[in-house]
């Protein structure tokens, strides 16, 4: 390698020159690897610790319908520069619930992110919020105009380290943890998820979480994580799609 010298408008060496466009260029790119690198170490800590029975709940009374719509609304800008719309469609305004923000969050954002995966340029990724009283359960579907899920991919997909083969292309395979982390983080809630093998011209994943309190009088009415910290969060999330 030659020996660089930097200036105010170029970067130099001894047989090459490199503008400052493209310095920047190589610099989003490094950035992007190193979100997508942080997102596998976090991705395999988290599975690690669920494997070790090292994961707790940070349970906390909230409204889930503030917390979900903050998340979607979060990731707005990166599905427009995708040329791709997400819906955000609830049948209540509050629903106060236990759970772990953090855990949800990452759940909604694995989910969108699969879809942004698999959708074809000018998409629909729609994120829709049933209330069941009577169950008391309340019933998250994230559905998406991308390829259909078969019955055989729909049974293994939650798997560890399981891809569907034919979703699965080399341009968007991942590790194949991050659906796998879904269905433990929902399962420490009590709760279920599973991708629906019925529905047709996409693919819908489904899951819900009871509606019940904890014993805490605390009430967690919002969102506590901060604007740059979901653009962080969304980063790492969408580093594997997210073009430069």
């Amino acid at each position: 390698m030659c020996p660089l010298l930097y200036t105010n408008t170029k970067l130099l060496s001894d047989n090459c020159e490199i503008d400052n466009d493209t310095l920047l260029k190589y610099l989003n790119i490094l950035k992007q690897n190193s979100y997508r690198l942080l997102r596998l170490v976090n991705n395999v800590l988290d599975s690690s610790k669920l494997e070790n029975n090292f994961t707790d709940l940070t349970l906390v009374n909230c409204n889930i319908i503030n917390i979900i719509e903050n998340i979607v609304l979060s990731t707005c800008d990166y599905l427009e520069q995708n040329n791709k719309e997400i819906i955000f469609d609830t049948d209540e305004e509050e629903v106060f619930l236990s759970c772990d923000p953090d855990k949800i969050e990452k759940v909604i954002l694995n989910l969108i992110s699969n879809s942004l995966k698999f959708t074809d340029s000018n998409g629909k990724i729609k994120v829709k919020i049933f209330t069941d009283y009577e169950s008391k359960k309340l019933f998250v579907h994230v559905q998406n105009n991308g390829p259909e899920i078969s019955v055989s991919d729909s049974k293994k997909i939650f798997s560890r380290f399981i891809q569907s083969d034919e979703l699965f292309t080399k341009k968007n395979q991942g590790t194949g943890i991050g659906l796998f982390l879904c269905k433990s983080f929902i399962e420490l809630h009590g709760g279920e998820i599973w991708a629906n093998p019925n529905f047709k011209n996409g693919a819908e994943f489904i899951f819900y979480l009871p509606i019940k309190l904890t014993n805490s009088e605390k009430f967690d009415t919002l969102n506590q994580s901060t604007p740059s910290s979901k653009i962080e969060k969304c980063n790492i999330e969408f580093s594997d799609i997210y073009s430069i």
